[in-house]
């Protein structure tokens, strides 16, 4: 099913700055910790007594309803593997060996770069960003990339002006592809026509769409021979993209094109950036996958964790494991960016040789009261699978995703400068991280996080804040140390033009009116 194409109480107050876990050296995140104790062999919530004798669906009924022999393939793959999970030998899951790592500090010693050959390097490389979303978490009803984070600059804008400054800066041509699922593909064609005379190529292709099935029997959602109904699909997660690209001949099409590298983002993180450092340990090194992991602070809840399993390298995503069991991975430091480097070739072979197995989480949605099940694989779960495979410990700058508006209110503040599509952390706060930042339900979807805000506030001495309730800001707001405002429930809260705030906790109702 797929489409290529191209009251109020002002207190002062000495409130400690918020600490983070440290995110200092790679050797400081490991540690000899006994993991499991005997009866913590099942990770995974067990499935339900009808999904466990499920009845296999026949292949012709997934060509009915119009998915290609690959998707059939994969999906099947998947079903099949849900119903039938492996058992999970605790003894074998470790916290990652440092010879399984390499810090990016040490890139610059281990592979060096050779500068005069940084031009023909970079022409062999090909970035990926990956847009199947639609900003649901921050009620956007467009595709995620087209979210502005500064005054007329969305997420799109700001990798398209990056990979122009390279192609301009190398006198290269890496091209930018973007990955589509079917909720994005026809706005993102639209939104590209824009960058006809940027000096950067952009293609895009479509990745998989997947049929729901419900949770109790594991029955396919979809009927053949009926209109097709968005809500009774998914897109398949963003494993999907070594098929897909595959499939929409740009795999081959770049090979032939003397491409031997992807790097692979999400479209949201402002961090992924091309890196020359990172490309040339990958080419000198031989690596055929390379994912980047940073330090896991304790804002770090959705998402993937680093560890080895049976002595090789995996991703374990933590929406996976029983709630009671995710004490376990306390100590597991190493969080996945998704920033991915894969050797072109590599990909090839492995799709040619039948051999890309990868993971799957599930998702069980509600539609009309009726929970449905959605299994996903996440790209970086492909480590499993490439023979040299590394993972680079990188600085928190690297991992700089909007998933929020809270820390979309970071990114549009004066803590970063952009420049050329980079994100630079401003110099005033050297040797700092951004501020801790926690708006409330009230500000959850952009639309209302607007209304909100009549100016962004000067953060730049902030170290914490949190908002909470019917709150309203001003303009030419500074916000200092740590601010914590609390709008009583049936109150509101207006902050003044120009007023400084710094360590005040204010309650109850504030509202300053014009005379």
């Amino acid at each position: 099913m797929t489409d290529t194409t191209t009251t109020t109480t002002t207190t002062s107050s000495t409130i400690e700055r918020p600490k983070l876990q440290s995110t200092g050296s790679l050797h400081s995140l490991f540690k000899n910790v006994d993991l499991f104790s005997e009866n913590d062999e099942e990770l995974y919530p067990p499935l339900q007594h009808g999904a466990r004798f499920a009845a296999p669906i026949e292949d012709s009924t997934l060509s009915a309803l119009g998915m290609k022999p690959d998707e059939v393939k994969a999906f099947q793959k998947q079903r099949h593997a849900y119903i039938n999970k492996d058992q999970i030998y605790t003894d074998e899951i470790k916290i990652p060996n440092k010879t399984e790592m390499v810090d990016y500090h040490q890139l610059h010693l281990v592979s060096p770069i050779d500068h005069s050959n940084a031009s023909r390097l970079l022409s062999k490389l090909v970035v990926i960003k990956l847009n199947g979303g639609l900003g649901n978490s921050m009620g956007c009803k467009s595709a995620k990339s087209t979210i502005e984070v500064a005054p007329g600059v969305t997420f799109l804008d700001m990798a398209v002006a990056h990979i122009e400054q390279i192609n301009q800066d190398y006198g290269v041509d890496i091209p930018l592809v973007i990955m589509n699922s079917y909720k994005t593909h026809i706005e993102t064609n639209k939104v590209i026509e824009k960058y006809k005379t940027h000096k950067v190529s952009i293609k895009t292709f479509q990745q998989s769409m997947f049929p729901k099935m419900y949770k109790d029997t594991l029955n396919l959602v979809p009927k053949p021979n009926t209109p097709m109904n968005p809500k009774e699909w998914y897109p398949p997660g963003s494993g999907d993209i070594f098929r897909s690209l595959q499939r929409s001949g740009l795999l081959d099409e770049f090979l032939a094109a003397g491409k031997e590298y992807i790097f692979i983002s999400n479209v949201e993180n402002l961090g992924s950036i091309i890196d020359l450092q990172v490309l040339n340990h990958i080419h000198l090194q031989k690596i055929e996958f390379g994912l980047e992991v940073t330090s896991r602070i304790n804002t770090d809840s959705t998402g993937g964790i680093l560890m080895s399993y049976k002595d090789k390298l995996h991703l374990l995503e933590l929406s996976q494991v029983k709630p009671e069991k995710l004490k376990i991975f306390k100590d597991f430091k190493l969080w996945n960016t998704n920033n991915i480097w894969v050797n072109l070739k590599s990909i090839s072979n492995l799709i040619k040789e039948d051999k890309l197995e990868l993971d799957w989480i599930v998702n069980y949605p509600l539609e009309n009261h009726k929970a449905m099940v959605q299994l996903e694989t996440p790209a970086g779960m492909g480590i499993q699978n490439f023979k040299n495979t590394v993972a680079i410990f990188v600085p928190r700058d690297r991992y700089r995703p909007i998933k929020s508006t809270s820390q979309l209110l970071v990114a549009q503040s004066n803590i970063f400068q952009f420049d050329h599509g980079q994100v630079k952390l401003n110099s005033k706060r050297e040797g700092q991280d951004v501020p801790l930042v926690k708006l409330g339900e009230e500000f959850t979807t952009v639309s209302d996080y607007e209304k909100r805000f009549k100016s962004i506030p000067d953060l730049l001495e902030l170290d914490h804040l949190t908002v909470s309730g019917d709150v309203y800001f001003g303009s030419k707001i500074t916000l200092k140390g740590t601010v914590i405002i609390v709008a009583n429930h049936g109150e509101r809260v207006d902050i003044p033009d120009g007023v400084v705030l710094e360590n005040k906790v204010l309650s109850g109702t504030l509202r300053i009116l014009d005379h």
